[in-house]
């Protein structure tokens, strides 16, 4: 509670520290394991205090002007339009929240617009979900992987699934700092978070964090220049796996295969029909927190299996309707893209390692949750959306860095010497 409150005072005077607290206590939601604090609005407090810091010092910062912030403001623009005329009875608690989540990510990317503050950033983002990664980890291996692995209560990532998607985004972020980090005791600890974090990934009994999972390790061992010794490592691992795990857990993973006998499978697919019979009876969807009973009686063909959306697409097509679900695409899109420039600028340039291999795993985190989030619902997660901001940071802090380097003048040529000159041997 006192490093919580005590955090409030510096974001006033350091608004830059304020919004890497908010991402924490946003991300990792510590005040939940504060009795006192777990209602209190601790993350709404930060956030005022940041925006009170920023009117005060005046440190407000540059709006990073990109295609993914433009979609962005889009996003917030036509997400509110769609909670004014939504089907749902109740859609701006859920706005309320997804609104601030834009916010507090456009206000990053202007604060944090050098290179110690965007790794400042992006480890906060990792470090957040380690810390779940890291007891989860340890929890399995003690248990010998027999139970479950939960998040805070009355967060994005308290149920299984939900958390197992978050450590699977972070998962190239570690391998991002590992990287950085040539040799020395924080290397090994990095090493040792990323394996722990890995076992609880595997250890969540999510099926849709299992393929996404499978998906991120094909996409980074393609990528590696040690490309068959990573795949060796990957098939050993896999053999652990199968080797190790308990009989819990390969039933439920066999249900992959036979998803038609699989109760929770067919309701999904059930919520997925009735979120694309709702887009194509109302153009936008039917606003924020659609999923309902009521609307399911009117929309879905097992009008009597409510089901969760669990897919970020169905849930935009549902909630959102198509154009929604463009923006979400858009937005995805544009910042792979980017992401992928900058790799491409910085191949093969020693002095900008650092921005292709994080503009590469900020791709792998992206990936991760475009392959998971297939089979959650977590549409409107903020986690996703820090990393967006952080690819915006890296194109405007390498730009920045390019360009002072390019300003910068010529070192003299050295004065050549006029003394006199040697005399010759005789």
């Amino acid at each position: 509670m006192a490093v919580l409150m005590g955090c409030v005072p510096l974001a006033i005077f350091n608004p830059q520290f304020g919004i890497l607290a908010y991402v924490w206590v946003g991300l990792m939601n510590p005040h939940r394991f504060v009795y006192r604090l777990s209602t209190f609005p601790v993350a709404l407090t930060l956030g005022a205090a940041t925006a009170l810091g920023m009117a005060i010092t005046r440190k407000m910062g540059r709006f990073p002007i990109r295609s993914e912030t433009v979609l962005i403001i889009l996003w917030f623009l036509y997400t509110t339009f769609t909670s004014m005329v939504a089907l749902s009875p109740n859609p701006w608690d859920e706005w309320n929240r997804f609104a601030r989540i834009l916010l507090m990510a456009v206000i990053a990317g202007m604060l944090l617009q050098d290179r110690k503050r965007l790794n400042q950033f992006v480890f906060v983002i990792m470090a957040s979900i380690a810390f779940f990664g890291v007891k989860g980890g340890i929890f399995s291996i003690i248990t010998r992987g027999n139970y479950l692995v939960w998040g805070p209560d009355d967060t994005f990532i308290a149920g299984n699934n939900e958390l197992a998607l978050a450590e699977l985004m972070i998962l190239p972020l570690i391998l991002y700092f590992i990287r950085q980090e040539t040799r020395g005791w924080r290397r090994i600890a990095l090493q040792g978070v990323f394996a722990l974090s890995t076992i609880s990934i595997i250890c969540s009994y999510s099926r849709g964090a299992l393929v996404g999972f499978a998906g991120l390790t094909l996409a980074l061992v393609w990528r590696s220049r040690h490309r068959f010794r990573a795949l060796a490592m990957a098939t050993f691992a896999v053999g652990l796996i199968l080797t190790f795990s308990p009989k819990g857990w390969m039933n439920r993973m066999s249900t992959i295969e036979q998803y038609q006998q699989d109760p929770s499978a067919l309701g999904r697919i059930n919520a997925w029909h009735f979120a694309w019979n709702l887009a194509t009876n109302r153009f936008i969807g039917g606003g924020f927190r659609s999923f309902t009973p009521e609307l399911f009686l009117r929309f879905a063909p097992e009008p009597l299996n409510y089901h969760d959306a669990h897919s970020i697409y169905f849930e935009v097509l549902g909630e959102q309707g198509f154009p929604g679900l463009a923006i979400f695409l858009s937005l995805m899109g544009a910042s792979l893209l980017r992401l992928q420039r900058l790799r491409n600028e910085t191949k093969g340039r020693p002095e900008w390692k650092w921005v292709r291999d994080l503009a590469e795993m900020l791709q792998g985190s992206i990936i991760a949750y475009a392959l998971a989030g297939a089979f959650l619902g977590l549409a409107y997660f903020d986690l996703y959306y820090y990393i967006i901001i952080a690819g915006v940071l890296l194109d405007v802090v390498y730009r920045g860095e390019k360009r002072k380097r390019a300003a910068a003048p010529e070192p003299a040529p050295e004065a050549a010497w006029h003394g006199t000159p040697a005399p010759r041997p005789a």
